[in-house]
């Protein structure tokens, strides 16, 4: 998942699209890291660490402002979940990085309009 993060770091490097910070770090005990591709308004998906593994979960509940999204139907496909349902974690192995990251700035353009 190495290239993931390299992504991820990458985007920092580009211009924003919005005013958030590309990385947000939740709240413990369960907090995650939310990636706001862009800088853009609402993250596609946020990661986390449960049992060594690096998990993902799309943010398609408890995003206030675009809870329920259709626009979260393309990142809620690749994890094998259904965005008008619960948001599980799933391991980020096995994963393309380059599609994930490709993945998840199309969601982030599509719930950020």
């Amino acid at each position: 998942m190495r290239r993931f993060l390299e992504l991820v770091d990458a985007n920092g490097q580009l211009q924003a699209q919005g005013t958030h910070a590309r990385l947000t770090f939740g709240k413990r005990p369960r907090g995650a890291v939310f990636v706001y591709p862009f800088g853009r308004r609402f993250p596609p998906f946020k990661l986390s660490i449960k049992d060594g593994q690096l998990m993902i979960a799309g943010c398609w509940k408890g995003n206030f402002g675009v809870t329920g999204d259709p626009g979260f139907a393309e990142i809620a496909s690749m994890l094998g979940q259904d965005e008008a349902a619960r948001a599980s974690a799933v391991p980020v192995a096995g994963l393309d990085p380059d599609e994930l990251w490709a993945v998840g700035d199309r969601v982030s353009r599509a719930i950020n309009q």
